[in-house]
């Protein structure tokens, strides 16, 4: 009876001790998440206030430049007085004749001499900083927070496209072109679909991804409802439309929700856009995204029962880049990847450790 009891308190002892590591690793694991969770906090309002900063400082320096600019004219027109002034002083000093001679050209001088009042800066114009101003800020920053809950990892499929290279751990997307008589063929978005899908599918719920774009200086990214990986639908069957560059009519593919694309893009180095359904007869099919930071880290953020796509700057603290809001999805989606005509690559990233 002593033994079976001793036998009890042991087994108690051991979980008490499971109870207690686990209590330890959980509380830890917290604390660590809380110093995260702050430390990228604080990194964000120590990047916004120096980007306040930096926009004060330009301010002044514009305001500055205007009113030194202000200050030269006024001294160009008070020279110009004294200049007139002193010519009437030594017209006063001549003779009778060399008076009269000379007043003509006095008199014209002081007829044309208009002066202007400086130009001011206008103070009712100025954009001051408000507590309102953060408060959105920290929206934008918890919008991004909140869709990291939901990160997946989100991996390429094997190569099966000519000119498209991914890499043995299927997180590298880059394009490889072998026939440079081709490549004007991407120089916007390219008359044949050169993306792939990657996976998991998705079917319902939340999920969120990254890419690293930061070497990349043409892209495509987003959904796709799987079509992209059907032969028959790289780009032959698509009426393309026509977009003019330098004179120079294109044709441009339908990257369109219409068509089973909801993505987003760069070309040309700094040029972003944007596809909607949009009307064929305006062009406006492609929007341009003005950004204030060229993205480096893009997030994309699915989210089904709200039937948005969202697309985040990661790189600048989760400012919104573009967001889809569609009626409905198809029942089945994948993430988009497509390299463009950048022989750089592409990066699906993974949840941070």
């Amino acid at each position: 009876m002593q033994m079976a009891n001793e036998k009890i308190c042991d087994e108690w002892e051991d979980d008490l001790q499971k109870e207690r590591t686990f209590w330890e690793n959980q509380i830890q694991s917290d604390v660590e998440n809380v110093q995260m969770a702050f430390k990228r906090l604080q990194e964000f309002l120590d990047f916004k206030e120096k980007s306040e900063k930096q926009k004060l400082m330009q301010e002044k320096e514009d305001v500055m430049n205007s009113l030194a600019e202000s200050q030269n004219e006024l001294m160009k027109q008070r020279e110009a007085v004294r200049d007139l002034i002193s010519d009437v002083e030594h017209q006063l000093d001549c003779s009778t004749m060399e008076m009269l001679q000379g007043v003509n050209s006095v008199l014209t001088r002081s007829q044309t001499l208009r002066l202007k009042q400086p130009k001011m800066v206008l103070r009712e114009k100025r954009r001051i900083f408000q507590a309102s101003d953060l408060k959105g800020m920290l929206e934008v920053f918890h919008e991004l927070m909140d869709a990291q809950h939901y990160w997946v990892h989100v991996t390429l499929p094997r190569v099966y496209k000519k000119n498209v290279i991914i890499n043995v751990d299927k997180k590298q997307i880059q394009h490889q072109n072998k026939n440079t008589r081709n490549r004007r063929m991407f120089s916007i978005f390219g008359t044949y679909d050169l993306g792939v899908l990657g996976y998991p599918a998705i079917h319902s719920g939340k999920h969120y991804w990254e890419v690293d774009v930061s070497r990349s200086d043409a892209w495509l990214l987003g959904l796709n409802d799987g079509r992209c990986a059907q032969p028959q639908h790289h780009g032959l069957n698509k009426k393309p439309f026509k977009v003019m560059y330098n004179s120079v009519v294109k044709h441009c593919v339908y990257y369109q929700p219409k068509h089973g694309y909801w993505v987003i893009g760069k070309k040309n180095r700094s040029v972003y856009n944007a596809f909607e359904n949009r009307s064929v007869t305006h062009n406006a099919s492609v929007l341009v995204l003005s950004l204030t930071h060229p993205p480096s880290r893009v997030g994309v953020f699915l989210d089904r029962e709200a039937c948005t796509l969202s697309f985040y700057d990661v790189s600048n603290h989760g400012a919104l880049i573009y967001k889809f809001c569609e009626p409905s999805f198809p029942n089945t989606v994948y993430p988009y990847f497509n390299p463009m005509e950048s022989s750089e690559p592409m990066t699906v990233c993974g949840p941070p450790s």
